[in-house]
């Protein structure tokens, strides 16, 4: 959704909210209160500076008929009647009714309006419970056990989901009539009350005075960190470390024994545990943690008791930083606090928060922001490229830049002993020490204004500007990873949980020196031969979540029993089929792989097996011809990559631009993004020298072209078609002028100087979870393409990514086949991927090439259906005898057009001869040559007339 920003390029952390449509019958209340009606703004922030009038009265509530119900997509719309104009805060009872790991999230509009940005993200979480029993794998080791969704009504305030604000928002109330529109933009959501309260229900914070003191007994309670009775993100899971001071803890086996903060780190993230106190009275709390997220600078968190925070210290309370596990007894400035505890079950609470950080945050975005808007304006005045020999006064033009510049990097140095006070030392803090870098880079382009044009690249451009660095500083400051081992109440500190001696490390690290030259887990092994051998070219996560699968579901339905091995290097298996040592079936391989094998005799024609069709169908049919020989098939796809068009939706905003449908639009508006000292970015740009077909083909196969006719003897690339679309994609660079070398889009498109491009699902991944700070500024939208005679936008893009094979000289041909199936179907692929993101983080994106199964993926719904609509456009190069060549020849064109001016149908030429030699070379090794056999070029509408179907 478009929104007009007043500044281009701001990093806010603003959210959106979802909300419905339903009419009710309000209760009416009464209070005294003064109207001031809010102008609307554009973030919270600035709304809130006006608000004189809270509502002071009793809760007003807008009556519900029985529940209302809210599904993606849909809205709601509530009545409610105030006898008086005022600010209110909103409550809602709500129940998630699907086990979804994403949060739901709404919109909420008053009176058909959004009174600021962050009423357009709000999310409500869920609570979850991870079993506590842990999952033991076949090496006996403990793996991170599943998590469930905890059903049930309810009850919370709006609140900014950034965490930056810390009281619930506000929001401004007509006399009379008034409506609420709640819209899920994620998720379902089923609303059982919404109420307009008042500051006294909403706004609690008068603490009481902390107890400080010793004490003396013999009562203590340890609480194990790695298994919380409730949390509210699903990903918050136990980790695995072998560190005696961590319980429990095992010499040779992995034990789960602490949180780990890799999962626990984001603001409004929060852990509860309960425990039993035997014995009333009064106690100690510690806590044995980790915090090293943060160099030289606390993570903040609230730590509440009976849901409640007992004294004022427990507010925004500091975990300081320690490179390892360390004891901390919670305290004040004068001892350790003093907690009374009644006998019986009570609840430990510990929530991150970052609300101390909101001023400092804010003011680093509005530095980025206005450095960007200077860096703009100097490029509109001397262009792009930057020319050390032409002198320029832009002073003329710029007469304050000076001020400008010492006033940034004042205001930076400000910040940074604001971050001092914070953590209450004069000396340095690293986890700011980026802000010293950008300050005194600011002072020395100050000192030398008159050669600004020069340096300008530094201001907002790449990874040594400014803006990086602050948005270095800004993505810090949102992980808060906080590890714990385990928490304890204690009335004497000899109660404190005993740590290893330097005695017990030493024989334990001599032990496990030891233990490493023994079997290890998932290593490749053949002596199991009663077991369908599995290699995996993945990482061990992956591994231990599948095997983990494999023996609770296949293994008992089958009788197979399926052994995992993590696999070596993926480019050997070659060699280890000649040798005789090849397994049964290989994972993860790259979809280039399958057809170097199969030529070789190495793998089994999948296409033979029963229910082929069946399990083909599941996948964008294109991504099968790779693997193709002839109407024979070697592999099926396990994922598939994605290009996507990825849009700032702020900057397209600010500068009037739609999002881009054709690449004719691309090159008709790129006169305004450079206009504006902005960009666009094109795969081919972030590929090394070698531009792979994902770069290449796109915009060649949209304007008609093809690499290939019916036989693979000569080469289509000299053909009409092809040219012209080879025409189309150089032309970008050098007549339109985009940049033909970006080291990281990802890093352009968050600080806005390349807001639009095409990308992958490698950016997608980095730009969802490692840019908080635009969070909500960005969106994506179907591949720009080339209109046809009918007028259709053709999109084709890329999308191969890795495959499954079974290799030829397996004895357990059926079982492999069987796995195989099992491993491919929708319900097998959604639970993996379900299981990587709740087990190890929400970066962990399975992009399954299963259609069905990653629609039902934890990914943004919004998302996901662009994705697949773009998955239809999906094709893929034919990989033959010589395609090798074909895909480094046309790389070459591309490199001589592009980087040396070459003419086209020179370099074409060239490449033709080049591609046409070496095709027919590898015709004749393998035999085709010598026997007059015609190799024809695999199509998937071949392999579906030999299988019979339409």
């Amino acid at each position: 959704m478009k929104k007009i920003l007043k500044k281009s390029l701001i990093f806010t952390l603003g959210i959106l909210l979802l909300l419905s449509s339903v009419l009710q019958t309000p209760v009416q209340a009464e209070a005294a209160v003064t109207s001031t009606l809010v102008t609307q703004t554009e973030g919270y922030i600035d709304y809130k500076q006006g608000i004189k009038d809270v509502y002071q009265g009793e809760a007003i509530v807008f009556d519900v008929e029985g529940v209302v119900s809210i599904e993606y997509g849909n809205s709601a719309t509530f009545n409610v009647m105030t006898q008086q104009a005022g600010h209110y805060y909103l409550n809602l009872e709500y129940e998630i009714p699907n086990e979804k790991v994403l949060p739901t999230t709404l919109e909420i509009r008053v009176n058909q309006q959004f009174l600021y940005d962050e009423l357009r993200n709000v999310t409500l979480q869920n609570k979850w419970h991870r079993d506590e029993t842990p999952v033991i794998d076949r090496y006996d080791n403990e793996i991170v056990p599943d998590v469930n969704q905890v059903k049930g009504v309810q009850e919370t305030f709006i609140y900014d989901s950034s965490g930056r604000e810390r009281e619930p928002l506000l929001v401004y109330l007509e006399a009379g009539s008034n409506t609420v529109s709640l819209t899920s933009i994620e998720g379902d959501i089923l609303i059982s009350k919404l109420q307009a309260m008042g500051q006294k229900d909403a706004v609690k914070r008068n603490y009481g005075a902390d107890k400080v003191g010793e004490l003396e007994g013999d009562q203590y309670i340890y609480i194990e960190a790695e298994t919380p009775t409730l949390q509210n993100s699903p990903s918050t899971r136990p980790g695995s470390w072998f560190n005696m001071n961590l319980t429990p803890y095992d010499t040779k086996l992995k034990k789960l024994n602490y949180l780990d903060g890799l999962s626990f780190k984001e603001a409004l993230q929060y852990i509860e545990y309960e425990f039993e106190v035997e014995e009333s009275g009064q106690y100690h709390l510690g806590f044995r943690y980790l915090q090293d997220a943060k160099v030289d600078f606390s993570v903040f968190a609230d730590i509440l008791i009976d849901d409640e925070i007992v004294s004022e210290s427990l507010e925004n309370y500091k975990f300081e930083y320690v490179t390892n596990f360390s004891d901390m007894i919670v305290h004040n400035e004068e001892g350790n606090l003093i907690f009374d505890l009644e006998k019986g079950t009570h609840t430990l609470k510990i929530v991150l928060r970052v609300d101390e950080l909101q001023d400092i945050l804010n003011e680093l975005e509005t530095i980025v922001s206005e450095v960007q808007q200077l860096s703009i304006t100097i490029k509109n005045l001397v262009g792009n490229v930057v020319d050390k020999n032409r002198n320029f006064e832009i002073l003329e033009y710029i007469p304050d830049v000076e001020s400008q510049l010492t006033g940034w990097a004042d205001q930076l140095d400000a910040i940074y002993k604001a971050a001092q006070a914070l953590e209450g030392t004069t000396d340095n803090v690293s986890a700011f020490s980026s802000l010293k870098i950008a300050e005194k880079q600011l002072r020395s382009i100050a000192s030398k204004q008159r050669e600004i044009h020069i340096r300008v690249n530094e201001l907002a451009t790449g990874t040594n500007s400014i803006t990086a660095y602050l948005g270095t500083v800004l993505e810090g400051m949102t992980n808060n990873g906080l590890s714990i081992d385990k928490m304890f109440f204690i009335q004497d500190k000899d109660n404190v949980p005993k740590r290893a001696n330097i005695f017990a490390k030493t024989v334990d690290s001599v032990v496990r020196f030891f233990t490493s030259f023994g079997d290890q887990s998932y290593e490749i092994n053949d002596e199991d031969s009663d077991s369908l051998q599995v290699w995996v070219n993945r990482p061990r996560q992956y591994i231990e979540i599948l095997q983990n699968i494999i023996d609770k579901e296949f293994t008992p339905a089958t009788g197979t029993k399926v052994q995992l091995s993590i696999m070596p290097d993926a480019n050997k298996l070659v060699l280890a089929n000649a040798a005789g040592t090849a397994p049964d079936v290989a994972l993860g391989l790259n979809y280039a792989l399958p057809f170097d094998l199969a030529i070789r005799g190495a793998l089994l024609d999948l296409s033979e097996f029963d229910e082929f069709e069946s399990v083909a169908k599941q996948y964008p049919e294109q991504l099968i011809v790779p693997s193709m020989i002839g109407d024979a098939v070697y592999a099926m796809p396990e994922t598939m990559n994605f290009y996507v068009l990825f849009y700032r939706k702020d900057v397209m905003d600010n500068i009037g631009l739609e999002v881009f449908d054709t690449m004719d639009d691309v090159v008709q508006n790129l006169p305004i993004l450079h206009q504006q000292g902005l960009n666009f970015f094109y795969p081919t740009a972030g590929m090394a020298s070698m531009k792979i077909f994902a770069g290449t083909m796109p915009i060649i196969y949209q304007n008609g072209g093809n690499f290939y006719g019916d036989t693979i003897e000569r080469t289509a690339l000299n053909s009409q078609e092809t040219i012209a679309g080879f025409k189309q994609l150089t032309d970008l660079f050098t007549i339109y002028n985009i940049p033909y070398d970006v080291p990281s889009f990802y890093q352009q498109f968050r600080d806005g100087s390349i807001p639009v491009g095409i990308a992958d699902y490698g950016a997608y991944n980095l730009i969802t979870n490692a840019a908080p700070e635009i969070a909500n500024l960005w969106d994506i939208a179907l591949m720009p393409g080339y209109e046809d005679e009918n007028g259709e936008v053709l999109r084709y893009s890329s999308g191969g990514a890795e495959s499954s094979v079974i290799f030829s000289d397996t004895e357990m041909k059926d079982a492999s086949w069987e796995f195989m199936q099992w491993w491919s179907s929708a319900s097998v692929q959604s639970e993996f991927g379900t299981a990587l993101q709740t087990s190890f983080g929400k970066e962990y994106m399975w992009n399954t090439a299963n259609l069905e199964a990653f629609s039902n993926l934890p990914w943004k719904t919004q998302h996901k259906e662009v994705i697949l609509a773009q998955a239809d456009w999906i094709v893929e190069v034919p990989r033959v005898l010589g395609t090798y060549m074909l895909e480094r020849e046309v790389s070459n064109a591309y490199n001589s057009v592009v980087l040396d001016g070459e003419d086209i149908r020179r370099a074409i030429d060239l490449s033709t001869k080049r591609i046409n030699r070496e095709t027919n070379r590898k015709l004749e090794e393998f035999g085709y040559l010598n026997e007059n056999r015609v190799y024809k070029t695999p199509k998937i509408e071949d392999l579906w007339e030999v299988k019979g179907r339409d």
